[in-house]
Protein backbone atom coordinates (compact mmCIF):
# COMPACT_ATOMS: atom_id res chain seq x y z
CA UNK A 1 0.00 0.00 0.00
CA UNK A 2 1.50 3.31 -1.13
CA UNK A 3 2.39 6.43 1.59
CA UNK A 4 -0.67 8.53 0.23
CA UNK A 5 -2.95 5.52 0.29
CA UNK A 6 -1.76 5.27 4.25
CA UNK A 7 -2.63 8.97 4.47
CA UNK A 8 -5.57 9.09 3.15
CA UNK A 9 -6.50 5.31 5.43
CA UNK A 10 -4.97 6.78 8.36
CA UNK A 11 -7.50 10.16 8.07
CA UNK A 12 -10.22 7.93 7.51
CA UNK A 13 -9.45 5.16 10.38
CA UNK A 14 -9.48 8.31 12.83
CA UNK A 15 -13.15 8.54 12.34
CA UNK A 16 -14.14 5.04 12.35
CA UNK A 17 -12.49 4.48 15.79
CA UNK A 18 -14.80 6.04 17.43
CA UNK A 19 -17.00 3.44 16.55
CA UNK A 20 -15.58 0.96 19.06
CA UNK A 21 -17.19 -1.41 20.16
CA UNK A 22 -18.42 -1.02 24.02
CA UNK A 23 -21.49 -1.83 25.85
CA UNK A 24 -21.83 1.29 28.70
CA UNK A 25 -20.83 3.83 25.89
CA UNK A 26 -23.59 2.50 23.74
CA UNK A 27 -26.13 2.75 26.65
CA UNK A 28 -24.97 6.71 27.27
CA UNK A 29 -24.74 6.98 23.48
CA UNK A 30 -28.18 6.13 23.07
CA UNK A 31 -29.60 8.07 25.90
CA UNK A 32 -28.00 11.31 24.45
CA UNK A 33 -29.45 10.26 21.22
CA UNK A 34 -32.84 9.79 22.26
CA UNK A 35 -32.56 13.47 23.55
CA UNK A 36 -31.27 14.82 20.50
CA UNK A 37 -33.90 13.39 18.43
CA UNK A 38 -36.97 14.79 20.35
CA UNK A 39 -35.53 18.60 18.71
CA UNK A 40 -35.95 19.40 15.57
CA UNK A 41 -32.56 20.26 13.08
CA UNK A 42 -34.17 23.79 11.95
CA UNK A 43 -34.90 25.22 15.91
CA UNK A 44 -33.03 28.26 16.75
CA UNK A 45 -30.62 27.99 20.01
CA UNK A 46 -29.17 31.59 19.51
CA UNK A 47 -29.05 34.90 17.30
CA UNK A 48 -26.34 36.33 16.72
CA UNK A 49 -26.13 39.99 15.07
CA UNK A 50 -29.27 38.48 12.98
CA UNK A 51 -27.07 35.25 12.16
CA UNK A 52 -29.21 32.29 13.68
CA UNK A 53 -27.64 28.97 15.30
CA UNK A 54 -30.01 25.96 14.61
CA UNK A 55 -30.01 22.88 16.91
CA UNK A 56 -28.43 21.19 13.81
CA UNK A 57 -25.19 23.16 14.54
CA UNK A 58 -25.33 22.33 18.48
CA UNK A 59 -25.80 18.54 17.33
CA UNK A 60 -22.98 18.08 15.21
CA UNK A 61 -20.59 20.32 17.86
CA UNK A 62 -22.37 17.48 20.51
CA UNK A 63 -21.38 14.37 17.65
CA UNK A 64 -17.65 16.51 17.31
CA UNK A 65 -16.80 16.46 21.29
CA UNK A 66 -13.96 13.75 22.73
CA UNK A 67 -15.07 10.27 23.21
CA UNK A 68 -15.51 10.58 26.81
CA UNK A 69 -18.06 13.11 27.04
CA UNK A 70 -20.48 12.09 23.93
CA UNK A 71 -22.31 10.17 26.69
CA UNK A 72 -23.03 12.82 28.70
CA UNK A 73 -26.86 13.75 28.83
CA UNK A 74 -27.53 17.12 26.50
CA UNK A 75 -28.69 19.07 29.08
CA UNK A 76 -25.28 19.11 31.02
CA UNK A 77 -23.28 20.10 27.80
CA UNK A 78 -25.90 22.24 25.84
CA UNK A 79 -25.17 25.75 27.36
CA UNK A 80 -21.36 25.44 26.87
CA UNK A 81 -21.89 24.06 23.37
CA UNK A 82 -23.98 27.57 22.22
CA UNK A 83 -21.50 29.29 23.77
CA UNK A 84 -18.46 27.99 21.93
CA UNK A 85 -21.14 28.11 18.82
CA UNK A 86 -21.68 31.90 19.96
CA UNK A 87 -18.18 32.64 19.97
CA UNK A 88 -17.50 30.92 16.43
CA UNK A 89 -20.55 32.57 15.10
CA UNK A 90 -18.76 35.89 16.21
CA UNK A 91 -14.94 35.15 14.57
CA UNK A 92 -17.30 34.22 11.28
CA UNK A 93 -19.30 37.40 10.82
CA UNK A 94 -15.66 39.61 11.36
CA UNK A 95 -13.91 37.27 9.29
CA UNK A 96 -16.77 37.29 6.57
CA UNK A 97 -16.90 41.28 6.95
CA UNK A 98 -13.49 41.69 5.99
CA UNK A 99 -14.31 39.89 2.58
CA UNK A 100 -11.78 36.73 3.44
CA UNK A 101 -13.66 34.51 1.88
CA UNK A 102 -12.71 36.28 -1.33
CA UNK A 103 -8.65 35.60 -0.21
CA UNK A 104 -7.23 33.27 -3.00
CA UNK A 105 -5.39 31.30 -0.33
CA UNK A 106 -8.59 31.08 1.52
CA UNK A 107 -10.59 29.89 -1.54
CA UNK A 108 -7.39 27.23 -1.81
CA UNK A 109 -7.71 25.79 1.67
CA UNK A 110 -11.50 25.41 1.73
CA UNK A 111 -11.62 23.88 -1.50
CA UNK A 112 -8.85 21.45 0.20
CA UNK A 113 -10.91 21.17 3.39
CA UNK A 114 -14.02 19.81 1.15
CA UNK A 115 -11.49 17.49 -0.95
CA UNK A 116 -10.79 15.86 2.64
CA UNK A 117 -14.63 15.73 3.34
CA UNK A 118 -15.55 14.31 0.77
CA UNK A 119 -12.12 11.67 0.59
CA UNK A 120 -12.91 10.75 4.49
CA UNK A 121 -16.97 10.59 4.12
CA UNK A 122 -16.79 8.21 0.70
CA UNK A 123 -14.33 5.97 2.45
CA UNK A 124 -15.80 5.62 6.09
CA UNK A 125 -19.13 5.27 5.02
CA UNK A 126 -17.93 2.03 2.60
CA UNK A 127 -15.96 0.94 5.46
CA UNK A 128 -18.92 1.58 8.04
CA UNK A 129 -21.09 -0.85 5.64
CA UNK A 130 -18.38 -4.07 5.74
CA UNK A 131 -17.32 -3.24 9.24
CA UNK A 132 -20.57 -3.75 11.30
CA UNK A 133 -21.08 -6.04 14.73
CA UNK A 134 -22.19 -8.76 13.01
CA UNK A 135 -19.10 -9.17 10.24
CA UNK A 136 -16.56 -8.65 13.50
CA UNK A 137 -17.99 -10.57 15.17
CA UNK A 138 -17.78 -13.31 12.86
CA UNK A 139 -14.16 -12.79 11.90
CA UNK A 140 -13.70 -12.85 15.72
CA UNK A 141 -15.50 -15.85 16.08
CA UNK A 142 -13.20 -17.60 13.24
CA UNK A 143 -10.06 -16.77 14.25
CA UNK A 144 -10.57 -16.99 17.97
CA UNK A 145 -9.20 -20.62 17.58
CA UNK A 146 -5.94 -19.11 16.65
CA UNK A 147 -6.00 -16.56 19.40
CA UNK A 148 -4.89 -18.04 22.04
CA UNK A 149 -4.60 -16.33 25.93
CA UNK A 150 -1.12 -16.30 28.04
CA UNK A 151 -0.52 -19.89 29.47
CA UNK A 152 -1.76 -19.54 33.40
CA UNK A 153 -1.00 -21.71 35.92
CA UNK A 154 -2.75 -22.74 39.40
CA UNK A 155 -0.09 -22.32 42.26
CA UNK A 156 -0.50 -22.03 46.00
CA UNK A 157 2.67 -21.03 48.38
CA UNK A 158 3.83 -20.30 51.57
CA UNK A 159 5.34 -16.85 52.25
CA UNK A 160 7.71 -16.53 55.54
CA UNK A 161 10.10 -13.99 56.34
CA UNK A 162 13.33 -15.61 56.46
CA UNK A 163 14.87 -17.98 54.26
CA UNK A 164 16.03 -20.10 57.24
CA UNK A 165 11.94 -20.66 58.02
CA UNK A 166 11.08 -21.26 54.18
CA UNK A 167 14.00 -24.01 54.32
CA UNK A 168 12.14 -25.44 57.13
CA UNK A 169 9.14 -25.82 55.18
CA UNK A 170 10.89 -27.41 52.29
CA UNK A 171 12.42 -29.77 54.73
CA UNK A 172 9.42 -30.52 56.41
CA UNK A 173 7.29 -31.00 53.09
CA UNK A 174 10.53 -33.74 51.82
CA UNK A 175 9.09 -35.83 55.05
CA UNK A 176 5.51 -35.66 53.68
CA UNK A 177 4.35 -32.83 55.19
CA UNK A 178 0.80 -31.55 53.84
CA UNK A 179 1.24 -28.24 51.78
CA UNK A 180 -2.18 -26.95 52.77
CA UNK A 181 -1.91 -27.53 56.35
CA UNK A 182 1.77 -26.29 56.87
CA UNK A 183 0.76 -22.84 55.09
CA UNK A 184 -2.65 -22.58 56.98
CA UNK A 185 0.01 -22.71 60.06
CA UNK A 186 2.77 -20.74 58.63
CA UNK A 187 2.55 -18.68 55.78
CA UNK A 188 2.16 -14.43 56.54
CA UNK A 189 0.09 -14.19 53.17
CA UNK A 190 -3.08 -13.72 53.09
CA UNK A 191 -3.98 -16.80 50.90
CA UNK A 192 -2.96 -18.47 53.99
CA UNK A 193 -6.18 -19.08 55.40
CA UNK A 194 -6.47 -20.83 51.68
CA UNK A 195 -4.07 -23.35 52.36
CA UNK A 196 -1.86 -21.02 50.34
CA UNK A 197 -4.05 -21.47 46.99
CA UNK A 198 -3.69 -18.05 44.61
CA UNK A 199 -5.93 -19.28 42.10
CA UNK A 200 -4.92 -19.29 38.35
CA UNK A 201 -2.51 -16.33 37.66
CA UNK A 202 -0.66 -15.24 34.28
CA UNK A 203 3.22 -14.36 34.32
CA UNK A 204 2.29 -10.64 34.33
CA UNK A 205 -0.10 -10.65 37.25
CA UNK A 206 2.92 -11.51 39.73
CA UNK A 207 6.64 -10.01 40.54
CA UNK A 208 8.88 -11.62 38.33
CA UNK A 209 11.07 -13.82 40.86
CA UNK A 210 7.70 -15.48 41.88
CA UNK A 211 6.05 -15.75 38.48
CA UNK A 212 9.60 -17.37 37.05
CA UNK A 213 10.08 -20.01 39.57
CA UNK A 214 6.04 -20.99 39.54
CA UNK A 215 6.27 -21.06 35.60
CA UNK A 216 9.16 -23.56 35.56
CA UNK A 217 7.76 -25.88 37.54
CA UNK A 218 5.56 -28.66 37.00
CA UNK A 219 1.96 -30.16 38.48
CA UNK A 220 3.06 -31.49 41.75
CA UNK A 221 6.51 -29.64 41.81
CA UNK A 222 7.34 -27.60 44.74
CA UNK A 223 10.01 -25.12 44.31
CA UNK A 224 13.47 -24.35 46.54
CA UNK A 225 12.87 -20.96 48.80
CA UNK A 226 12.01 -18.13 46.35
CA UNK A 227 12.90 -14.33 47.40
CA UNK A 228 10.85 -11.13 46.88
CA UNK A 229 10.48 -7.75 47.73
CA UNK A 230 7.45 -9.61 50.03
CA UNK A 231 9.81 -12.17 52.16
CA UNK A 232 10.28 -15.96 51.21
CA UNK A 233 8.00 -18.33 49.37
CA UNK A 234 7.89 -22.40 49.34
CA UNK A 235 5.56 -22.24 46.05
CA UNK A 236 3.58 -25.38 44.85
CA UNK A 237 2.39 -25.77 41.14
CA UNK A 238 -1.36 -27.35 41.31
CA UNK A 239 -2.09 -26.93 37.59
CA UNK A 240 -0.96 -25.80 34.34
CA UNK A 241 -3.79 -24.47 31.20
CA UNK A 242 -4.02 -22.81 28.29
CA UNK A 243 -5.69 -19.59 28.84
CA UNK A 244 -8.33 -17.98 26.73
CA UNK A 245 -8.25 -15.62 24.38
CA UNK A 246 -9.15 -12.16 24.18
CA UNK A 247 -12.61 -11.15 24.66
CA UNK A 248 -14.53 -9.71 21.62
CA UNK A 249 -14.83 -6.61 23.30
CA UNK A 250 -11.47 -6.52 23.51
CA UNK A 251 -10.34 -7.48 19.90
CA UNK A 252 -13.49 -5.00 18.19
CA UNK A 253 -11.08 -2.47 17.83
CA UNK A 254 -7.96 -4.24 16.14
CA UNK A 255 -10.57 -5.83 13.94
CA UNK A 256 -12.58 -3.42 12.91
CA UNK A 257 -9.15 -1.21 11.68
CA UNK A 258 -7.84 -4.36 9.72
CA UNK A 259 -11.43 -4.53 8.13
CA UNK A 260 -11.09 -0.87 6.87
CA UNK A 261 -7.72 -1.65 5.99
CA UNK A 262 -8.92 -4.07 3.72
CA UNK A 263 -12.09 -2.32 2.00
CA UNK A 264 -9.82 0.80 2.03
CA UNK A 265 -6.87 -1.24 -0.04
CA UNK A 266 -9.42 -3.42 -2.26
CA UNK A 267 -11.73 0.07 -3.26
CA UNK A 268 -8.76 1.73 -3.83
CA UNK A 269 -7.29 -0.84 -6.22
CA UNK A 270 -10.97 -0.85 -7.83
CA UNK A 271 -10.62 2.62 -8.27
CA UNK A 272 -7.22 3.15 -9.71
CA UNK A 273 -7.88 -0.06 -12.17
CA UNK A 274 -11.19 1.38 -13.42
CA UNK A 275 -9.11 4.85 -13.83
CA UNK A 276 -6.44 6.25 -16.42
CA UNK A 277 -3.94 7.87 -14.18
CA UNK A 278 -0.82 9.16 -15.26
CA UNK A 279 2.63 9.79 -13.37
CA UNK A 280 5.43 12.88 -13.98
CA UNK A 281 8.70 12.31 -11.72
CA UNK A 282 10.17 15.74 -10.68
CA UNK A 283 12.18 16.72 -13.67
CA UNK A 284 8.95 16.28 -15.75
CA UNK A 285 9.16 13.03 -17.51
CA UNK A 286 6.81 10.69 -17.44
CA UNK A 287 7.35 7.98 -15.16
CA UNK A 288 5.66 4.61 -13.65
CA UNK A 289 2.27 5.37 -11.62
CA UNK A 290 2.78 4.13 -7.97
CA UNK A 291 1.12 0.93 -7.33
CA UNK A 292 -2.26 1.33 -5.92
CA UNK A 293 -4.37 -1.56 -3.71
CA UNK A 294 -3.68 -4.67 -2.33
CA UNK A 295 -0.17 -5.49 -3.03
CA UNK A 296 1.65 -8.87 -2.89
CA UNK A 297 3.31 -9.22 1.08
Amino acid sequence: MSKNSIVLLGACLAVTAMLQYSPVQAQSKNSAESQKNTIADGRVVAVVKGSKILFRDVRIAHQNLPQQYRGLALEKVYKPLVQQLVERRLVLLAAEAEKLGDDPSVISQIAQARSRILEQTYLTRRINATATEANLRARYEAEKVHVKGADEVRASHILVETQEEADAIVAALNKGGDFAALAKEKSKGPSGAKGGDLGYFTKDKMVPEFANAALALKAGEISAPVKTSFGWHVIKLVDRRQGKGPSFARRAPELRQAMAQEVAEELLGDLAKAAKIKFYKLDGSPGTPPAIGPQDK
